[in-house]
């Protein structure tokens, strides 16, 4: 689980870096939040709590996705600009929901019909197990089971945005870069950044 931990923060680091001088703020506090967010899985996957899993892989799933979002805007605007609405989202600002996530990077060509398919079904059995658990007949075996569903998941959306950075950097456009290796303790201090630290032990 240490690898899905760098792999989170590797979007700025040794696979496919963004030049420094390209980010911004809000870009930098969700790339810090989805490291910490690995953090905070792989504690509750070592205490093999199910419904946290859920929620934390949902977090990691819908920041991945508004990264490939931004990433596949600059392909086809041969720039570096950054949609700061998919970034943040204080109380005055418009929401836009996972499902929408979901629809945008479909139509977007983020990613394809299959693994759109399957996000609504997972997304649909996630509220089942987090508002309705005692209001239906699902178990904690289905509980269970869609952690590693929704782990199968987050595989194929990075592997999506993956493709997206490497697609900019072949090309030479937009905000990825090769960057140099970057050890843990680098994605550890950035994971820092937006969680205190006694609440990641």
């Amino acid at each position: 689980w240490l690898t899905c931990f760098r792999a989170a923060r590797k979007q700025v680091a040794k696979r496919l870096a963004f030049g420094e001088d390209r980010m911004n703020k809000a870009l930098t506090n969700l790339l810090d939040g989805m490291a910490a967010s690995v953090l905070l899985l792989n504690k509750a996957i070592k205490k093999q709590a199910a419904l946290e899993c859920i929620v934390i892989y949902a977090n990691l799933i819908d920041g991945a996705l508004r990264v490939g979002l931004i990433l596949k805007d600059q392909l086809e605007s041969a720039s570096s600009r950054i949609d700061e609405s998919l970034l943040r989202q204080t109380d005055d600002d418009p929401i836009i929901s996972e499902r929408r996530i979901y629809k945008m990077a479909l139509e977007r060509g983020v990613i394809t019909s299959i693994v759109y398919d399957k996000l609504s079904d997972a997304y649909d059995l996630r509220n089942k197990c987090i508002h309705r658990y005692l209001l239906c007949s699902i178990t904690y075996d289905d509980v269970t089971g869609l952690v590693f569903q929704m782990a199968e998941l987050k595989q194929e959306v990075r592997d999506a945005v993956f493709r997206l950075e490497r697609e900019q950097i072949e090309k030479g456009v937009g905000m990825t870069v090769e960057g140099p290796d970057l050890d843990d303790r680098y994605h550890i201090e950035s994971a820092m950044q937006k969680e205190r630290y006694c609440n990641l032990k």
